[in-house]
């Protein structure tokens, strides 16, 4: 799976992501995702036949009122004109926050289904990758799901030194 984040999550970025995710900013989430559409090249945009957001688990979204990749994701099918397609989280895991990689991956193993036929090339959407354990396991439900190539793209990734 290829991996597409274009920012870096610290400074201004980590600032505008929070903003964004926490207390549900559209100015911040604008500026990130103009920032975002700016990097990817023609061919990057052209490729995906679906976008699919990483789905909060629906107790996460009602406590927090806000789904912020679902947000970035219709958006951006939008402008590049393609469906989005939608999975559901099976768990109400415990965040991520402060799980290094391998019990990041535990957390989030079979965490995902999509009950929707996918077409062949399919974009995983997320506001941040960190180790990409998330993305990974939406993608392998995504592949479950009829999608022969999956590429993950976040709008930021987190440095690796601060994993």
């Amino acid at each position: 799976m290829r991996a597409r984040t274009p920012l870096r999550y610290s400074d201004e970025v980590a600032w505008l992501v929070r903003r964004f995710k926490f207390q549900a900013s559209p100015r911040a989430g604008t500026v990130l995702l103009a920032l975002m559409e700016t990097a990817l090249s023609e061919q990057e945009s052209t490729w995906p036949q679906a976008l699919v957001p990483v789905p909060l688990h629906a107790h996460r979204a009602r406590g927090r009122g806000f789904d912020q990749a679902e947000w970035l994701a219709t958006r951006l099918a939008r402008r590049l004109g393609v469906p989005l397609l939608r999975g559901r989280r099976l768990h109400d895991t415990p965040s991520q926050r402060g799980l290094d990689r391998s019990e990041r991956r535990a957390n989030l193993r079979g965490g995902f289904r999509v009950e929707v036929a996918l077409p062949a090339r399919v974009a995983l959407l997320d506001d941040v990758m960190t180790t990409g354990a998330t993305l990974d396991a939406l993608a392998r439900a995504c592949l479950a799901a009829g999608a022969e190539e999956v590429e993950a793209w976040a709008v930021a990734r987190t440095p690796l030194g601060e994993i």
